[in-house]
């Protein structure tokens, strides 16, 4: 009798185990076929300024850069006719870069640098605002320069200097406008220059090395650069039209 019993309480345990297991397993199922088949999360934040193409804007404006790979520097974009930026920025040490001698006269410096935090800016026709994200992006080749101290010396060039189209400067970020909040993503480029100079100093006397530390300025009040600026501005009240 007692080996019934205690028989019969094995095979309830087991049914009651085994119950247990279904019921979980029924639950897990639901669960995976309730996420496959959910929508994504807002899977575009960026579709509504996406919606219609990029305002483009043409400016004049001048920028002082100085910066390092070991301390913070500095970078201002003057615009001085136009629609574009104006804004002074503290920047982060250079983490990336690349110079490297080209020939027996020619130079090419490349660098991204980012701002040390938000940056307040404002924009012709826009208004004042913040810049709460950016990657600056450099890339300068120079025909000719003057390095008086021998090989892993500072280097010295001029506007005329700059190769031909071939001062690569490209902005990248997102402007918050203080007024209403609203989001504009932006790109900015800089044209041919035709004023301004550079000091760059190389890391060691390598011909292809990193940068040490640099201060350029590209244009001048009196003879700014040509800038073009893109930038994303959502519309929400653009009137949906009936086919005639």
């Amino acid at each position: 009798m007692k080996t019934i019993f205690a028989q019969s309480r094995r095979n309830w345990a087991l049914y009651v185990a085994s119950a247990a297991l279904m019921l979980s397993l029924l639950a897990l199922m639901r669960s995976n076929t309730a996420t496959a088949y959910a929508a994504p999360a807002n899977p575009d934040p960026w579709k509504s300024e996406r919606q219609y193409p990029p305002l483009v804007f043409n400016s004049k404006a001048w920028l002082d850069c100085s910066i390092s790979s070991t301390a913070n520097g500095r970078q201002t974009m003057s615009t001085m006719s136009g629609q574009g930026f104006t804004f002074d920025a503290a920047m982060l040490p250079i983490q990336k870069s690349k110079l490297q001698l080209v020939g027996q006269t020619g130079m090419m410096y490349k660098f991204d640098s980012f701002p040390t935090t938000a940056v307040k800016a404002h924009f012709n026709g826009i208004g004042d605002g913040t810049i709460t994200e950016m990657k600056s992006e450099v890339e300068v080749a120079v025909s000719r320069f003057q390095q008086p101290g021998g090989a892993g010396t500072a280097i010295h060039f001029t506007a005329t200097d700059i190769t031909t189209d071939s001062a690569y400067v490209e902005f990248t970020g997102v402007f918050v406008r203080t007024s209403d909040s609203k989001h504009f993503p932006f790109r900015v480029l800089f044209g041919r220059v035709e004023d301004g100079s550079g000091t760059v100093v190389p890391m060691d006397k390598a011909p292809d090395t990193r940068i040490m530390s640099k201060a350029v300025v590209l244009g001048s009040p009196r003879l700014p650069v040509a800038v073009t600026t893109a930038l994303y501005e959502a519309e929400d009240d653009v009137a949906k039209l009936k086919t005639p």
